[in-house]
């Protein structure tokens, strides 16, 4: 039933990365590192448990951290998609930076488990940076899609015992609710059937379509939306108003919880862009502008 999901993704996830100019080479060692990077390394026993880090040459003492997670609806994409993103952080802007593999959900591994990778793969790149002589002591989560969703639920939901502490987040196109019922009516992933599966995996719970109210629980459970508190770290949230995908709904609910509690935050809309982000380029340029000025103001 995911074939068609997985095909998708893997068509627009490079253009995700050219968007803002953090694309990879596509293969570990086509990059030319221009820093010291660690690649590979295993946080955990499983294939997918695997996380890239890279540091500036010469760092030493306390550094900030990018953390790039990768995007395709939690069952497909690949941490190498950053490895220029990376190697441009570490090298020009004088911050550290992470990618991870994580288990894809199934009916073994659902949203939840993945958090528990993001905190094995930051203890890791923790304890290789002090290896290294640096104090990796803060990180900025940034993904795209599924990415989005997985920086925003575990800079809210682990904040306060986050291996690395979160002090930033930015979203490209994230689910932020994954019991709004925008998304399952006119997905261009497929009808109610195949987003009620997907997201019965994503949530640990089976449910078909029309039983979605038994599941509301397990589904608020990973989704950002329930972790909104005055205590987030400040947020940017990139979203296409005609998203095919992620409902703009979405974008629209965080943006009003934020709001309500307080939380620094910036809903950049992308004017007729779906979920690619790919139509306007002002918005573009702005996404450039708060990831780059989030990079200075909260790492460095």
């Amino acid at each position: 039933m995911f074939d068609k999901i997985i095909a998708f993704f893997m068509a627009i996830i490079n253009f995700f990365m050219s968007l803002f100019g953090l694309g990879g080479v596509g293969g570990n060692g086509g990059q030319q590192y221009d820093c010291q990077a660690f690649l590979n390394m295993p946080y955990g026993t499983h294939e997918r448990q695997i996380v890239d880090l890279c540091v500036p040459e010469g760092a030493s003492g306390d550094i900030g951290m990018v953390l790039f997670i990768h995007g395709g609806a939690w069952i497909a994409g690949d941490k190498e998609s950053y490895e220029g993103g990376m190697n441009y952080g570490a090298s020009s802007l004088g911050i550290a930076t992470a990618s991870l593999n994580y288990r894809y959900i199934s009916e073994d591994v659902d949203i939840l488990d993945i958090l528990d990778d993001i905190d094995a793969a930051l203890a890791k790149v923790k304890q290789k940076g002090a290896e290294v002589g640096v104090n990796i002591n803060k990180v900025l989560l940034t993904g795209d899609s599924a990415g989005g969703h997985l920086s925003l639920l575990y800079a809210y939901a682990r904040k306060n015992t986050a291996p690395v502490t979160p002090v930033a987040v930015v979203s490209n196109s994230g689910p932020t609710d994954l019991y709004d019922d925008n998304f399952y009516h006119g997905n261009a992933l497929g009808d109610e059937a195949v987003i009620a599966d997907l997201m019965s995996k994503a949530c640990g719970q089976r449910f078909a379509y029309a039983e979605r109210e038994s599941a509301k629980a397990a589904l608020y459970a990973v989704s950002p939306v329930a972790y909104v508190s005055a205590d987030c770290v400040p947020t940017v949230i990139n979203h296409g108003d005609s998203d095919t995908i992620v409902p703009y709904s979405n974008a629209v609910s965080l943006d009003a919880l934020l709001t309500q509690y307080g939380v620094e935050h910036v809903l950049n809309t992308h004017r007729g862009a779906d979920h690619d982000l790919g139509k306007d380029d002002a918005a573009k340029d702005k996404a450039n502008e708060l990831l780059f000025g989030y990079i200075d103001r909260f790492l460095k």
